[in-house]
């Protein structure tokens, strides 16, 4: 038998052999297939579908690095970095002689600012391959992060001995040079880039735009020109010709380059949407539009077209238009960015901001660098807090004097603003929107260095001038401030915000009678609809010298010169005077008739309940907030408001509710975050987050007694009696007739067994309040 075995063993193991090759070959077919399918799904952006074929390949070949990397990169498209930075590192230790997914891992890296992980990676690259150029360009990227500019320049430097025909490096090179104010080197590092390929763009603009900056405009001119005898695509080249000349302000040349790269490519889309967008500039509005509605022929199912037809129309404020280009482009893909991005400035011009500002979250979410997205945003939050304000157009023209900054969501606009500023920092609309916000919180720092950018990007127009003497308003240059706005109103007399400024300016001098002359003029040259927001600067000057009476005649008289819509308005401001004057009723009666007149305007309800809410009437006072907060459901003031009266009405668990919403709404709240404290000191269970609220209070609001009173009695909740004693002890040195801190004083003596001071305290409380909040627990302890 064994004799039999052997003779047939070969032949067995061939077979096996045969079939293990089989398999092999199976799998190896079944690898190549789920790739190609792959492959497939991401050329139709289905980065999910592809992402599982790949898997399905991994399963099969574990090792396989090109699948490995190539799941890496679909990841990256699925914005999935973390998993992305796991199959790099797969893919680097199944193919370690490839540099690509170390140079994948380093760029991820240096990205998310882990420099020390970006740096051991490009080392592991140089190891493999020592002259790979991409290795230094990212190193040189590194090491600009790391605030290095010679170092940076350096290993350029060494990447361009290395292989002296790589454009990017010569331009990246150019630009580290200006940066360090070495215009000759940048320019010879320029012109070395457009010599390895003249058809760079990239280049030769760069270089342009270093001759504009130097105001060489003849040089400038003279490479354009020479650009377009060089092998590339004309219409770029035209449209570039175009774009300088338009900047010359010789429009019939650039409209003549801009014609030229649209018949340069009949079939292209892309210069056809230039030439209207340059007409759209110069504001000729029916060429525009038969330019763009031409695009639209050549490409009548694109939503990028659709998507600027929408803001051409938007620009000449053709709303409707613009809302079916929109639609159109929409119907062919829901979630265009660009779509629903001019949807949200459709919606801006239709006062809509709620509904714009979901829609820019949107195009954010899908596109996180996109600069006008968070700056639409900021506009939206600035926009949607000042809903009720008739006079926000006049507050705005006068930044830094007029305007009240909480009234602003002003953390989340300046974020925003931020944002753009950050992806963009030549966004210039969005610098001077900072600006007025820096300026209305008086930070001068910072108001400094934004109007130091927009003078570098811009020369001073009226807006940029007004900011300015705005700035030095602030600064106490007093004398400068009015010079600049005089300047301003000889320049342009009908530039209403300088006139305003001047008032404010006068007004702050106290020089009432040039104040009321300045303002006077504001009026009768401003808007429609910011009349209003003057006459109440008018009278609010006579409010400062005590003449009421004129104040209300005033009112009377110029309302009559403003726009129906704006009554209620009128009715609200003479409501403030009569309060200022101290006639609660008359200012009750006008703030009733302008709620009456426009019952979402929340302003007069909230003075109708604080009217009410101060005469102890609280049930009345209530309805009122709860108007507010129908009207405007995150307005903090109504907000607190109805939790306190309903703290006070002793209905601890709703008041708790609304103390929530306001801490939701603005987490620092002192009133809110203390109130709240002390209802949660009393509520089993809740005591560390009494404590964490307190103290919260007791840093935002360090000399505020009630304040430290709640953190004293948080303490003793907690059986810290000694900490409680010392908040007492500091809150009675602010309120020594505090009925309620007397009696949380002398509980806490009781508890530190100090008896006879317990009862002095005890006694104190009822003697100043006999009917205090704890009256009765008091009588209980001194008998």
């Amino acid at each position: 038998m064994r004799a039999f075995i052997n003779r047939w063993q070969p032949a067995l193991v061939c077979c096996i052999l045969i079939i293990m090759a089989g398999c092999s070959d199976n799998n190896e077919r079944q690898v190549n297939t789920h790739i190609k399918s792959a492959r497939k799904f991401l050329s139709e952006k289905k980065v999910q579908a592809a992402i599982i074929e790949y898997r399905n390949a991994i399963n099969l070949e574990p090792d396989n690095g090109v699948v490995l990397f190539e799941l890496a990169e679909a990841y990256v498209l699925n914005k999935q970095i973390s998993n992305a930075v796991r199959y790099y590192n797969l893919a680097a230790q199944a193919d370690p002689d490839s540099i690509l997914a170390y140079l994948r891992l380093a760029q991820i890296h240096m990205q998310t600012n882990a420099l020390l992980e970006a740096r051991n990676d490009i080392q592991k690259a140089l190891k493999v391959s020592p002259d790979s150029i991409e290795a230094y360009q990212i190193l040189s990227g590194i090491q600009l992060k790391e605030r290095d500019i010679p170092a940076a320049i350096e290993t350029l430097e060494k990447a361009a001995s290395i292989d002296n025909k790589n454009v990017k490096t010569y331009t990246s090179l150019a630009i580290l040079y200006l940066k360090t104010q070495k215009p000759d080197k940048a320019e010879e590092a320029y012109k070395s880039a457009i010599k390895c390929d003249s058809a760079s763009r990239d280049a030769y603009m760069g270089l342009v735009r270093l001759y504009i900056a130097q105001k060489n405009w003849g040089k400038a001119e003279d490479l354009l020109k020479q650009v377009m005898e060089t092998p590339g695509i004309k219409a770029e080249k035209y449209s570039d010709m175009a774009m300088f000349y338009q900047g010359m302000r010789k429009f019939d040349l650039a409209e003549s380059y801009f014609q030229k790269a649209v018949d340069s490519e009949p079939d292209n889309v892309s210069p056809l949407m230039h030439l209207a967008e340059f007409y759209t500039r110069i504001n000729q509005q029916d060429k525009a539009v038969i330019t763009m509605e031409n695009a639209l022929t050549r490409a009548p199912k694109s939503p990028l077209v659709l998507s600027n037809q929408a803001q051409l129309f938007l620009h000449f404020n053709r709303v409707e238009e613009a809302r079916k280009s929109v639609e159109k482009a929409l119907k062919i893909d829901s979630e265009y960015t660009g779509a629903l991005f001019q949807k949200g400035r459709i919606l801006m011009a239709e006062k809509d901001f709620k509904g714009a500002l979901d829609l820019f979250d949107q195009v954010i979410s899908q596109d996180k660098i996109n600069a006008k997205a968070y700056y639409y945003r900021a506009l939206c939050i600035k926009q949607r807090g000042a809903t009720d304000r008739p006079e926000q157009k006049i507050f705005r023209a006068a930044a830094g004097m007029l305007d009240d900054p909480e009234e602003f969501e002003k953390d989340q606009v300046k974020a925003n603003l931020q944002a753009a500023i950050t992806i963009d920092p030549k966004f210039l609309d969005a610098r001077r929107e900072l600006l007025e916000i820096c300026l209305l919180e008086k930070d001068i720092p910072e108001s400094k260095k934004q109007m130091n950018e927009i003078l570098r990007l811009a020369p001073a127009d009226l807006k940029t001038m007004s900011y300015l003497s705005a700035l030095n308003f602030l600064e106490g240059n007093i004398d400068n401030a009015e010079k600049i706005l005089l300047s301003i109103v000889k320049r342009q007399p009908e530039y209403f915000p300088a006139y305003i400024r001047l008032g404010k300016l006068y007004e702050i001098k106290k020089d009432y009678e040039q104040a009321l002359l300045y303002y006077r003029k504001a009026f009768d040259i401003s808007p429609t609809q910011t009349k209003g927001g003057v006459v109440r600067l008018i009278a609010d000057v006579f409010v400062l010298r005590g003449q009421f009476g004129q104040a209300i005649e005033t009112v009377d008289s110029l309302s009559l010169e403003a726009p129906g819509d704006q009554t209620a308005f009128f009715w609200n401001l003479k409501g403030k005077i009569f309060l200022a004057e101290g006639k609660q009723a008359e200012s009750y009666s006008c703030f009733a008739k302008a709620a009456d007149l426009n019952p979402e305007y929340a302003e007069p309800l909230m003075y109708m309940g604080e009217l009410r809410m101060g005469n102890e009437q609280l049930p009345d006072a209530l309805a009122l907030f709860k108007k507010v907060e129908a009207i405007r459901p995150h307005f903090v003031p109504a907000l607190f408001n109805i939790g306190l009266i309903l703290d006070i009405k002793k209905d601890v668990q709703s008041a708790e509710v609304y103390y929530r919403k306001v801490l939701h709404e603005k987490s620092d709240h002192v009133d809110a975050a203390n109130n709240l404290a002390f209802i949660l000191s009393e509520k089993k269970g809740s005591s560390d987050e009494a404590l964490r609220l307190a103290t919260l209070a007791r840093e935002k609001a360090p000399k505020n007694a009630a304040v430290m009173d709640t953190l004293g009695w948080v303490y003793y909740q907690k059986g810290n009696y000694l900490n409680a004693l010392s908040e007492f002890e500091d809150s009675l040195k602010l309120e020594p007739d505090n009925a309620l801190t007397c009696f949380h004083y002398g509980m806490a003596l009781y508890r530190n067994r100090e008896f006879e001071r317990a009862r002095k305290f005890l006694q104190k409380a009822l003697e100043i309040k006999p009917d205090f909040k704890d009256a009765d627990m008091a009588r209980q302890m001194l008998n």
